[in-house]
């Protein structure tokens, strides 16, 4: 004799068991994507505004530091002297700072 009628008890919760494992396996993936996503706009951002900042000012005026904030995030551009005598453009926003020679 089959039942026909639907499906069991046990076969519910073992559906519903199988969906909260991909759903907990799934869930911190995705969270984890999309912070990368967003940290990465924040970077490329900086990048922007460093390269309009270098192409602004140039290297003739080492010693001014800019603050420029785009989306709610304060970016400060300024050159830094290396001990080769070259200098080099830094960005610093939040707890990053990234430079380019």
């Amino acid at each position: 004799m089959k039942n026909e009628k639907g499906f069991t008890f046990l076969e519910g919760l073992l559906s519903l068991s199988f969906l909260f494992l991909i759903c907990l396996t799934l869930f911190p993936l995705v969270f984890s994507m999309v912070n990368k996503l967003s940290e990465g706009k924040k970077e490329m951002m900086g990048y922007r505004l460093l390269y309009e900042y270098v192409e602004q000012y140039g290297f003739s005026n080492r010693s001014e530091r800019v603050m420029r904030s785009s989306q709610g995030i304060q970016y400060e551009l300024y050159f830094e002297e290396m001990s080769t005598g070259n200098g080099r453009a830094c960005i610093q926003y939040e707890n990053h700072q990234k430079c380019v020679e």
